[in-house]
């Protein structure tokens, strides 16, 4: 027979199974071996009480035999007797195998010369850093016997592991397992990271990344640098390539420096390629570029190595960039496959933020009603995004402290002040990046773009593109809408230029689609001509072909609408190439029945230019038929403005009350008495209906402004007028705001033309809507920009100019900015000595309103007067720091004044506006000229 003989350690291993197993034995309890798939239980034990009865609960096993086990004793200091020994590993495998093991493990020491058996329950608790690894105490008094009967069965029914991480402190007992240790640092870094009121020194690159991803910049200043870490006395670990790592994250963290993630070394640990490449993707999805995030994720082979939770995180990422790229169902096959991480690591904090991310994507994916919304909501109540809006919550917190010291003009001084708010806000981004939560990165950049855009200089054009840029790439359309709307009114404007020449439509990722297209809505009349152009042409290839957008990226949006909007928007500022091929588009549709899309198919239409339609497009257009009246009546618009016959036979539906056709008429100057009279009746009609149901609390809001209308058509028609509708109408306490500033508004506008007898009339009415409380009534469901109170008090003022006393003047000027804006206007009418320095200092007011004001009244003195060089250049000065929103208005004011040096001065100041608005109604001022 073979000479084969098996080595002595395996005897007395197995030996001292087989005692234990006896021991248990006798207790009761159940023991099986698991020699075949022993990775470090050797036995499970089912456990039974006194009456052999089994409580079904499992324990799993681990023995160690030999009197090597022994020799690290640790004796009690009085009496000197051993009260137990340390059982010492250098890896930590072991350790967090037993440790976060769904089942209870015990360690048992056997003892052969006494025979006896010590063990002690592994638990987090139990486990103590050697620093180089991991130990713990087993004491002499817990036996494998009667005795330990109670404690052995408290073991057996211990629960799973389940700590409660969302208090603010949590216990030093808190193990992470070294091998998760990285992705706890990207994911949950208060686990790793030293405590900021410990004082502790940075020992290692794995706490450095934790720190850098809460914020706490300043305290990692000692290691910030390479020389830095080398010389550190603290340092353990300075050539670890995660230190490289550390390097690139805080680059693009702080600078927004990409390129050291893209030239990261290649990692030996696989644990380190993960966080690797989901620090590259997620710094890759923030600069809006998914698909380079994609094929990053994907470059990670061999994953079945990585184990559950690092492949479910790449798995994460993956499913965010499919999402990002339209590809729906990848997306949430990935995401479901995510979901298994609720089994297999159920006490793991990062796999439990994996699972929300991924239980959102899916229910996101899957649409409204087809998901459990109860289980959408217990699957994100995580503790790693309860620590996100804690950090999100803290930088608010002291944003509103900032802004309330300024607001108390505080000016006490904090010396090495710290960017709170950015760094939270900062912090919460990284963390949800690295998450893979799109939804929770999305606000926090939404946020701290929204802050810096705020705290930025008017000067620092970089800063504010950086901001409108996060902002798009977040998909905050509403906030982005604003700050647009707020920088094309008082500028500056090359952060919204530069940023339509970046844009690039056809690559924009599906969360951001929708802001992209409203920012090009919004800012397209900045456009240069080429940007305008090649953004025109990738919409009207969309228009052409919609499906194209609603397979993938599968926006959730109105595409024709939002598409039709963003043309509109840089319709200004397209060639004329690129506008002829927009009006052949048009023009080769079908009928348009759909009243949305013909709304803004009809607004295109009125964008084209009344003028640039030949002859044949006319007749093109006069033949369709079948479309929704929003876009007919654009038509009839155009159709009118070049065909004189069209626009006579406009008069019969203007006689029927058709409002529509009474705009697209053209001046009401043109308009015959008979067809004024029948519209006016009509009007009246219409408006005592008004009035009737506003008694009732009844308000039909939107269409045409009758008040307006007849107001108009009484001005210049006096012989058929009827003013008793109109007195009605601003006598009705109950009537809607927005049905009465209208009427208001154009009062003002053609005061000259009302007949003195109802001036008298329409005087008490006025002065009792200036009067009247801005709170007094709450019907103002419909937003307007002005109040009745404003408007009555300009009418007034245009009505009775000789009323208007310095006291007034002065009593405006006190008052609110609508006030002081009615006095820039009063100003530039009457024209008074010592009004024009008014209104120089009204010029510089801090609300933009009320300068805005104040230089068109400045420029119609100017052009109407024929001012000096000097005074034009002055005036020319103010518009280019009133924003473009003052050069659009003293643009447009300036079409209608005579033609002087002074006009043709403030004129040729604008050619060269930003604006294609600005620029077109200079065109058409100078076109007037000629």
């Amino acid at each position: 027979m073979p000479n084969m003989r098996a080595p002595k350690n395996e005897a007395t291993g197995t030996s001292g199974q087989s005692f234990v197993k006896g021991e248990f034995e006798e207790l009761g309890w159940g023991a099986v071996p698991n020699p075949e798939h022993d990775l470090g239980t050797d036995l499970w034990l089912m456990a039974r009480d006194e009456n052999r009865f089994d409580m079904g609960a499992l324990v799993g096993a681990q023995v160690k035999t030999g009197a090597s086990y022994f020799k690290s004793a640790k004796t009690d200091e009085g009496s000197g007797e051993v009260v137990g020994w340390w059982y010492t590993e250098e890896d930590d495998s072991h350790f967090d195998y037993w440790s976060e093991h769904t089942t209870p493990h015990i360690l048992v020491l056997r003892d052969t010369k006494s025979k006896t058996s010590h063990w002690v329950h592994v638990t987090s608790d139990t486990i103590q850093s050697t620093g180089k690894g991991n130990k713990i105490l087993v004491l002499a008094s817990q036996t494998v016997d009667e005795s330990n009967r109670d404690a052995l069965t408290a073991v057996a029914t211990s629960p799973s592991k389940a700590v409660s991480l969302d208090g603010s402190a949590w216990g030093s007992s808190w193990k992470v397992p070294q091998s998760d240790r990285l992705r706890y640092a990207l994911m949950a870094p208060r686990l790793i990271a030293p405590h900021p009121n410990k004082g502790q020194v940075v020992t290692n690159a794995t706490e450095a990344l934790a720190m850098l991803v809460q914020g706490r910049f300043s305290e990692l200043r000692d290691v910030v640098s390479t020389a830095a870490r080398t010389t550190s006395e603290t340092v353990t670990d300075a050539d670890s390539w995660l230190w490289e790592l550390f390097d690139a994250i805080w680059s693009w963290a702080v600078s927004g420096d990409l390129s050291k993630l893209g030239a990261l070394s290649e990692a030996v640990d696989q644990q380190y390629l993960v966080a690797g490449v989901v620090a590259r993707a997620a710094a890759l999805i923030e600069y809006g570029r998914s698909e380079d995030a994609l094929a990053a994720v994907r470059e990670v082979e061999f994953r079945e190595c990585l184990g559950a939770v690092n492949i479910a995180w790449l798995k994460s990422h993956e499913a965010r960039c499919l999402l990002e790229l339209g590809h729906l169902e990848e997306a949430r096959d990935l995401a479901l496959e995510v979901q298994r991480l609720r089994v297999l690591a159920p006490n793991d904090p990062t796999a439990g933020a994996l699972v929300a991310v991924t239980t959102t994507l899916v229910f996101d994916v899957s649409g409204f009603g087809r998901s459990d919304i109860g289980e959408l909501i217990q699957s994100i109540d995580t503790s790693t995004r309860w620590w996100r809006s804690q950090t999100i919550a803290h930088g608010l917190e002291k944003h509103f402290d900032g802004e309330f010291k300024a607001w108390g003009r505080d000016s006490s001084t904090t010396w090495a002040a710290v960017d709170t708010v950015w760094t939270s806000l900062r912090t919460a981004a990284l963390l949800a990046g690295f998450s893979a939560d799109h939804g929770g990165w999305r606000n926090a950049m939404s946020l701290l773009a929204r802050r810096d855009i705020m705290k930025a200089s008017v000067t620092d054009t970089a800063k504010m593109l950086e901001c409108l840029t996060d902002l798009l790439r977040a998909g905050a359309k509403k906030e982005l809408v604003l700050a647009v709307r707020k920088l094309s009114d008082a500028g500056p404007v090359e952060p919204l230029v530069i940023l339509l020449g970046r844009l690039e439509l056809e690559s924009t990722s599906r969360s951001c689609l929708a802001s992209a297209l409203a920012f090009v809505r919004y800012a397209g009349d900045f456009a240069e001509v080429t940007d305008a152009d090649r953004h025109a042409t990738w919409l009207l290839s969309s228009l052409a072909n919609p499906e194209g957008l609603r397979h993938r990226p599968k926006p959730t949006f109105l595409i024709e609408t939002n598409l039709l909007q963003s043309l509109g928007g840089v319709m200004r500022s397209v060639s004329p190439t690129m506008k002829r091929r927009v009006m052949d588009h048009l023009m080769s549709l079908p009928a348009i029945d759909d009243q949305l899309i013909a709304k803004d198919y009809g607004r295109i239409v009125a964008l084209v230019g009344n003028d640039q339609w030949s002859g044949e497009d006319l007749t093109r257009l006069s033949v369709r038929n079948g479309d929704n009246w929003e876009l007919q009546d654009d038509i009839d618009g155009v159709l009118a403005t070049n065909k004189p016959d069209f626009r006579t036979g406009l008069l019969s539906k203007i006689k029927q009350g058709d409002l529509t056709a009474l705009g697209n008429f053209g001046k009401v100057t043109d308009l015959p008495d008979d067809a004024a009279e029948a519209a006016i009746s009509h009007l009246e009609t219409s408006i005592d209906n008004q009035v009737k149901q506003a008694r009732r609390g009844m308000y039909g809001l939107g269409g045409p402004d009758l008040g307006h209308a007849l107001v108009v058509l009484n001005a210049w028609h006096s012989d058929v007028a009827r003013w008793d509708a109109v007195v009605a109408l601003l006598t009705e306490p109950n009537a809607h705001e927005s049905h009465i500033l209208g009427t208001l508004d154009s009062l003002g506008m053609v005061a000259k033309q009302v007949p003195e007898k109802e001036k008298l009339r329409l005087r008490p009415l006025l002065e009792t809507i200036a009067q009247r409380p801005a709170d007094e009534r709450d019907t103002a469901f419909t937003w307007t920009k002005s109040t009745s109170q404003s408007a009555a008090r300009l009418a007034l003022l245009r009505l009775f100019p000789g009323d208007v006393t310095d006291s007034m003047m002065l009593s405006l000027l006190a008052g609110t900015s609508i006030d002081r804006e009615v006095a820039a206007t009063i100003a530039g009418e009457r024209s008074m000595t010592g009004d024009h320095n008014l209104l120089f200092s009204m010029a510089t007011d801090q609300v933009l309103q009320v300068r805005g004001a104040a230089i068109v009244s400045l420029t119609k003195c100017a052009a109407s007067e024929n001012a000096s060089a000097e005074t034009s250049a002055m005036i020319c000065k103010l518009v280019a720091r009133g924003g473009p929103l003052t050069a659009k208005q003293v643009s447009g004011y300036l079409l209608d004044m005579p033609d002087n040096e002074a006009r043709s001065f403030l004129l040729g100041s604008l050619a060269a506006h930003p604006s294609s608005l600005v620029r077109a109604q200079v065109a058409a001022g100078r076109a007037n000229d000629g």
